[in-house]
């Protein structure tokens, strides 16, 4: 009975995980403001060009950057830009 129990919850947490797994990772406004940080985004703000704005993501700590890549799901500074221009800057 017990080996039948936890076989069960083996498959159960799998299917969980799975199931979390295939949920597609949504980019916000709050979510990258959370991650970067205010003073950063005020930062990126002001950035006069996009040289700016990069030395300013890669001057970041690496939990930021860690973070900021697992929400993109990407390790390209192009996709950052990208979400930054059309969350925060607001250019097409």
């Amino acid at each position: 009975m017990l080996i039948y129990g936890v076989g069960i919850m083996i498959f159960s947490l799998a299917f969980i995980f799975m199931i979390l797994i295939l949920i597609p990772n949504k980019v916000t406004k709050e979510k990258l403001i959370k991650i970067i940080g205010e003073e950063e985004i005020e930062k990126i703000k002001n950035a006069l060009n996009e040289e700016e704005i990069k030395k300013i993501i890669r001057s970041l700590p690496k939990k930021k950057r860690t973070k900021l890549k697992t929400l993109l799901e990407s390790q390209d500074i192009r996709e950052v830009l990208k979400a930054l221009n059309e969350h925060i800057l607001k250019k097409p």
